[in-house]
């Protein structure tokens, strides 16, 4: 895979994003990005910048940061809940990190507005993963371990600030199909499925094996 690949994947809460994002990093063999890391990259520069007055420091936690794949135990992992109030600390910096972190690529980048943030890199392609309230809000009450009433008061919210939150920082409605290369509806097909798709299109798009 080129190391100028970027893969931007936005999703509806309850889509499998964390699930299909890492595999899908795995089978590139690309970073893989979200929340998470972003959170812990924010966190571990600052530690940097207080403890070093080297001005390189910074740039060195970048490239070894951006030579380790950062992916966790799918079997066991659970996505966080978004939340509902502002993360502006991270967010003030949110690009800044993405674009560090993906360097030149290869990357896999859940979130976190990537679709609009990475919207001029020559070598990024941004899918979309949505799907059915029902199996959204099935997931949700699997994952969470919710009650029907629980789960779809939860997963209303969490759609919410999903979308007030790209609006914030894209000025842009993410369920506008525009914004992406290709969409799919993950709930008409296994997680397998929608891999191997993904990486047909990838295919298609660049010609390169996969």
């Amino acid at each position: 895979m080129s190391s100028k690949m970027i893969i931007t994947i936005s999703r509806r809460p309850g889509c499998g994003g964390v699930e299909i994002g890492q595999r899908l990093a795995r089978r590139l063999r690309a970073i893989y990005i979200d929340k998470k890391t972003v959170s812990r990259a924010a966190e571990g520069l600052e530690a940097v910048l207080k403890e070093s007055e080297d001005s390189g420091s910074a740039t060195k936690f970048w490239q070894i940061l951006g030579q380790t794949p950062i992916l966790y135990d799918v079997e066991s992992y659970i996505p966080e809940i978004r939340s509902i109030v502002s993360d502006s600390p991270v967010s003030d910096r949110e690009e800044e990190i993405l674009l560090d972190l993906a360097g030149e690529g290869p990357a896999v980048i859940l979130g976190r507005a990537g679709f609009h943030r990475f919207r001029d890199h020559p070598g990024a392609l941004h899918f979309f993963l949505g799907a059915e309230l029902e199996y959204r809000l099935a997931n949700y009450m699997r994952l969470y371990r919710l009650k029907e009433e629980d789960a779809r008061e939860l997963l209303h919210a969490t759609d919410l600030a999903t979308e007030r939150y790209i609006h914030k920082v894209t000025g842009k409605d993410m369920l506008d199909l525009r914004n992406y290369d290709l969409a799919m509806d993950v709930g008409k097909i296994d997680f397998n499925q929608a891999i191997e798709v993904l990486l047909d299109y990838i295919h298609a798009r660049t010609g390169e094996p996969i």
